[in-house]
């Protein structure tokens, strides 16, 4: 987890709302943004330059931020939702959502695989991952940036599950421990040749339809 000193922004209230103040909003440079709570639902602005370095500090959107405002606020942070425009990249409106100090969150984080699986590396295999992201619960100051899971180990026709994931301190993983993750499955040479197959026999199954079928010819009168 990135030290939360390095992860802080300034926040400044925002009155007005509506499309016409966001646009006017980001075109001062400012991202319109929400921060909600169990007590708490108010709008704000962040400068997007500021929000751009803070990301990239943060490998990404799961890590734990802190917001602090004009009038002395200091919030801890998930964010919830960005909502970005794909054409421009630009960043146009972000959910955060408060973390209570001392309570357990329960969150998603990215999910990263290190190494290469031996069912790839020797036996011409096709990594499957299913998930991107695991689900834990645990208090602000344990949340890992990401979960890593060494996959080097995984051959042909295994999986690995939730179960497999490491331990951490202070964090809990939710949901279903056999939840598979990644898995390692049949080569593209034997898809390709099954693929093969299939077309020769619907090939020979064409043909010996064409010899059974009784020709007819047209009378003459």
């Amino acid at each position: 987890m990135s030290e939360l000193s390095d992860l802080t922004i300034k926040v400044a209230p925002r009155d007005q709302t509506g499309r016409q103040a966001c646009n006017k909003l980001r075109a001062s440079g400012r991202i319109p943004a929400i921060l909600y709570g169990k007590e708490i639902n108010k709008s704000v602005s962040l400068e997007d330059k500021s929000m751009r370095m803070l990301l990239r500090k943060a490998s990404g959107t799961s890590s734990l931020l802190r917001l602090l405002g004009e009038e002395g606020e200091d919030e801890l942070v998930l964010i919830k939702d960005m909502q970005m425009d794909p054409i421009k990249n630009s960043i146009l409106h972000i959910d955060f959502v408060q973390v209570n100090r001392g309570e357990d969150l329960q969150t998603k984080i990215p999910l990263t695989l290190n190494g290469e699986a031996e069912g790839v590396k020797t036996e011409g295999g096709i990594l499957e991952v299913l998930v991107n992201e695991v689900e834990i619960r645990c208090r602000p100051s344990n949340l890992p940036a990401q979960i890593e899971l060494d996959i080097s180990n995984l051959a042909l026709g295994e999986n690995l599950q939730i179960k497999d994931l490491p331990k951490l301190d202070g964090v809990e993983y939710v949901g279903d421990l056999d939840g598979m993750l990644v898995s390692c499955v049949g080569s593209a040479g034997g898809r390709s040749s099954a693929e093969d197959e299939d077309e020769s026999s619907e090939a020979e199954a064409s043909d010996a339809e064409s010899e059974d079928s009784p020709s007819v010819e047209g009378s003459k009168e």
